[in-house]
This record gives structure tokens, sequence and C-alpha cells, in this order.
């Protein structure tokens, strides 16, 4: 391993992804946004939205700390939420490469992270989204600290990934397909599962407590009928799937009958977070996808780096 280009390599992979979306998300769209933080934050906001306190909540707290500094409160908000987006990039990079060394080269990591790199541009849509990447890394610090035995951090992990998005739960599930694979589901690992699954429980129920039990227009039957709609079938959805998804599919596919018991259940996995996907999500909005690839990458960079996760017994044991 080589660590000062391979910090090198990382950080031009965060400040590329940072930049793209400040230039695309944050800076075009600065007064939607201050409204819709605002909104949040005074318990205006429809659901889901008003439970996603997280990101408007440290934002907040940035734009506090910089008011000395900085009188214009847009130009507040884009540092805020540019160092937000940052650190959730960073968190996301960072945490995916050490969790594919625990398993691959050097070389093949960095070829994981490429791929990962590669999805997010054309996963970038909406005006205040960049929620959907800090998902992405609590997703990656949530898989390194799991396959590092140091689990017991996860509860906490879920409590703050699910003040961002409800979605966390699923990593609960991807958790509890690990302990099972390893025949660890027992004693001290079954409490830390239960606990996660309690916290993202409190959390969803503590925040809806707080703001208050909401009717939502964002219904499954709204979501399905924008998604089986022809016209935004043809131009956006089976487009954008077949250059982000299908790929990835392929290679997994090729990859299955290899691939450990963790892998090949958490790629089946996908089929539900998939159908809970078209039935709560826009299906463009690829970037509450991301967390997909976080086990479809690992599973295809299989086949590509000629590596398979069982046959390689450590990152030191392996070629730079």
């Amino acid at each position: 391993m080589r660590p000062l280009p391979t910090i090198i390599l990382i950080a031009m992979l965060i400040l590329i992804s940072t930049c793209y979306t400040f230039k695309v998300v944050i800076f075009h769209n600065i007064n939607a946004r201050i409204k819709h933080a605002n909104a949040i934050l005074s318990g205006q906001m429809d659901p889901p939205y008003q439970y996603r306190i997280l990101k408007p909540l440290a934002g907040r707290i940035l734009e506090t700390l910089l008011t000395p500094l900085i009188n214009n409160d847009r130009w507040r908000h884009a540092l805020s939420y540019l160092l937000i987006t940052f650190a959730a990039f960073m968190g996301s990079f960072s945490f995916f490469y050490l969790y594919l060394r625990k398993f691959f080269s050097h070389n093949a990591s960095i070829i994981g992270l490429l791929f990962l790199q590669a999805v997010i541009p054309l996963s970038v849509t909406g005006y205040y989204m960049e929620g959907d990447f800090i998902t992405l890394g609590f997703y990656a610090s949530g898989l390194y600290l799991m396959v590092c035995n140091k689990d017991i951090y996860l509860p906490m992990v879920i409590g703050f990934a699910t003040l961002n998005r409800e979605q966390s739960v699923f990593f609960v599930l991807l958790y509890a397909l690990y302990l099972f694979s390893r025949r660890q589901a027992s004693g001290k690992k079954l409490m830390i599962l239960v606990s996660c699954f309690v916290v993202w429980f409190a959390v969803v129920i503590g925040t809806r407590l707080y703001f208050g039990f909401k009717a939502s227009h964002h219904t499954v039957s709204l979501h399905i009928a924008h998604n089986i709609d022809p016209g935004t079938l043809v131009k956006f959805i089976i487009p954008l799937w077949i250059a982000e998804v299908a790929s990835s599919v392929a290679l997994c596919l090729l990859a299955f009958p290899k691939s450990n018991l963790f892998l090949r259940l958490s790629f089946l996995g996908l089929i539900l977070y998939t159908v809970l996907f078209f039935l709560t999500g826009n299906m463009w909005e690829l970037a509450k996808f991301l967390p997909a690839f976080l086990v479809m990458i690992p599973m295809g960079l299989q086949v590509l780096a000629g590596e398979y996760i069982e046959k390689v017994s450590s990152p030191q044991n392996t070629a730079a």
C-alpha cells in the first residue's frame, strides 16, 4: 500500500464530488434551500422532509458559527452546506476504502472507489438532496465498523443516520444478514442488533411526537404513478437504470456463485430495497439508491479483480 498517493486520490474524489454537488445543487438554489431548511426547523414542512432534521440542524449550527465572519446569509448557507457535503463525501470514500481493504488488495480497492465515484454524478437531483450523500457516509462507516468487530458503535450510527433519513433501517437488515452469515447472532451481537432497531424506532417515533404525526401527500400511490408514467420511464428511469445499475447487477450475477453468504444474501436483500424504493420514492432520484452500490461494488469487484472475498485472508497478504 502507498499511503500518500492513496490519500491524494481519495482527497481528489472527495473534492470532485463536493464541487460538483455545490455547483449543481447548492449554489444555484440558495433561496429555495434557505426557505426549505427554515420550514423544517420551524416545524412547518411536509412529511417526510419534516422528520429529516440532522442536515438542517447541522447547517443552522454552522451558520451560527460563521455569523461573525460572514455577514451575508446566502453565503453563510452556501459555505455551511459546502462543509456538510465535504464531510459526507469524506466519510463515504474514506470508510468505503477502509471497508474494501479488509478484503481486497490496494489496487482492487482503488477500483472500487472509482466505481463509486462513477455513479455519483447521475445520482444528483433536486435542490436540497445532500442528505442522500450523508446516508451513504453512514452506511459506509457502519459497514466498516461491522467488519472490524466494532459494532458496539452501530446503534449510535443508526441513531444519527435515522435523524437524516428513515432508510437507515435497511442497514439494520444488512447487519442481521452479516450476523446470520457469520453465525454470530447470539449473546452480545444479538443485543447490538436489537439495540439498532430500537434506536431506529425510537428516533422515528420521537421526531413524529415532537413535530406531530402529519399526513403526507407523498403517498405510495403517487410514487407508483410517477414511476410507471410512460414519459418518465422512457426519458429518465430506464436510461438511468441501464447506465447506473444494469452493469453493476450483471457483475454481481457473474460473481454470485462464488460469493460468500453475506454478499449473496445482501444482494438478494436489494430486491426488497428496490421494491420499497419503487413504492416510496422517485426512481430517477438515484442518490437514494446509492447504499445499494456499497453491496454491489464489492460483489462485482470480485469478478473485476479476480479476488474473491473468501479467498483473501487479510489485507496484509494481498498484492499491493
